[in-house]
């Protein structure tokens, strides 16, 4: 076992009771202040499209099943504007030929490497592709124990969890394939789980254990073992990436489970209270705050933060009563457009510059196809040899982004260029370490 609590330096930081400005803008409550779950909200996610995905967590539909009508728990899919979807909401879900009904409650919502949606309801894990809204893949990790908000790597490996501790910490390929055990046996109760870029670190968030427990491994063919801890007083419910996959949105606890415990360490973090933690720098440096609808109330407690494909706006999520609106809609006013960062444009593709840029060391990139077909995305240094392939299959039409992790190359500019159907279109970025 490795150290067991880092980053000193920060710990004296936020012991000398430093606070975090929110520069975060809350734009209200999404779709409107109509949408209500019973008991709240229990998962969040946006697709490449940008239609948001929404599970509450109680009752909030029915369905006919031949002989009485049963209460469900549908997921409800909004497009930005805030109108539902053409498949909204969902209240079945069929994979192989068997149609499953959704009336176990939801347990998180996460999008796979293509933007197809993760939905974990009870002990079952299914796909759904986000432009229909069909069923595409089903698992169930621990048959009989619900599972928390799964986690998925940069090369669509998905990682998974029980929300009670005593089962283990779950490695998936991107087909659903088990590989096998982060742990065997997790310890404290849970909500969500998340993992870096490349894989090889897992963030173990328990929500009762104060602290943030990392567990590593050299490669994709080493063993997981426990390798680091940050954030004590941290007790997290919800994670997730920002957009350009540079910072670790975390958030510090809830009215029943109280932030700032960790034994023998002076935090003042705020509960209902996502911070932005910068894993190069050890630094926290932002902060979005869910706006009570009650004021000081332990029922709003948070379980899902999401943002827009272009990193302009994020939703959150509270779990709890049932008399208010369960998804906050915040945007960042600092963004920038990538359209005024020199978008290129070439029969009708387009391929936007890389966010942000400089980067280090990972960046964002998007780009836009007319028309379905066979799609490379590759990265160049500047002598023309290849560094890294980040797109190489059939893809469909519309906006897809992909995240750039160079962690492994040296500063300096580097091309990376889009190819399909016979259209080749490249852009600079550059690294700056």
């Amino acid at each position: 076992m490795k150290k067991l609590i880092s980053l000193f330096a920060l710990v004296f930081f936020l012991a000398m009771g430093i606070s975090y400005a929110q520069g975060w803008t809350h734009l209200g409550n999404f779709p409107n202040d109509t949408y209500m779950g019973n008991t709240g909200g229990h998962g969040v996610a946006v697709d490449p499209d940008g239609k948001i995905w929404s599970t509450p967590y109680g009752v909030t539909d029915s369905i006919f099943n031949g002989t009485i009508w049963k209460k469900i728990r549908v997921i409800n899919v909004f497009n930005p504007d805030g109108s539902p979807a053409s498949f909204s909401p969902i209240k079945t879900v069929t994979v192989g030929g068997v149609t499953d009904t959704l009336y176990n409650s939801s347990l998180g919502l996460r999008e796979d490497k293509d933007g197809n949606i993760l939905h974990y309801t009870y002990d079952a894990l299914y796909r759904i592709n986000y432009q229909t809204g069909e069923g595409m893949n089903k698992i169930q990790p621990v048959v009989g124990f619900g599972g928390t908000q799964p986690a998925v790597a940069d090369n669509g490996n998905i990682f998974t969890a029980t929300v009670l501790p005593g089962h283990p910490i779950q490695e998936f390929t991107s087909d659903f394939t088990f590989i096998g055990n982060v742990v065997d046996e997790s310890v404290g109760f849970s909500r969500t789980v998340e993992v870096s870029h490349d894989g090889n670190s897992v963030y173990w968030t328990s929500f009762t254990n104060n602290i943030i427990y990392i567990f590593s491994r050299p490669d994709e063919f080493g063993t997981f073992a426990l390798a680091d801890s940050i954030l004590p007083g941290f007790n997290c419910e919800s994670a997730t990436w920002s957009r350009d996959g540079s910072l670790l949105w975390l958030s510090a606890g809830n009215g029943l489970n109280l932030p700032n415990t960790y034994p023998g360490i002076t935090t003042y973090y705020s509960w209902t209270t996502w911070y932005a933690y910068n894993p190069a720098t050890n630094a926290i440096v932002d902060s979005i705050k869910w706006q009570f609808n009650t004021a000081g109330s332990p029922d709003e407690r948070p379980r899902g933060l999401a943002f827009s494909p272009d990193g302009r706006y994020a939703y959150v999520t509270c779990f709890g009563l049932s008399t208010y609106p369960i998804i906050q809609k915040f945007e960042d006013p600092n963004w920038v457009s990538v359209e005024d960062q020199g978008q290129v444009v070439v029969n009708g593709y387009k391929l936007s510059q890389n966010y942000p840029n400089p980067f280090n060391p990972t960046t964002r990139i998007s780009f836009e196809l007319p028309v379905s077909g066979y799609t490379t995305l590759k990265v160049y240094d500047m002598l023309g040899n290849e560094v890294a392939t980040l797109v190489q299959n059939e893809l469909t039409t519309g906006t897809h982004s992909v995240n750039f992790n160079a962690a492994n190359l040296a500063s300096g500019t580097y091309v990376y260029q889009l190819n399909v159907n016979g259209t080749r279109i490249t852009n600079k970025m550059v690294l700056l370490k």
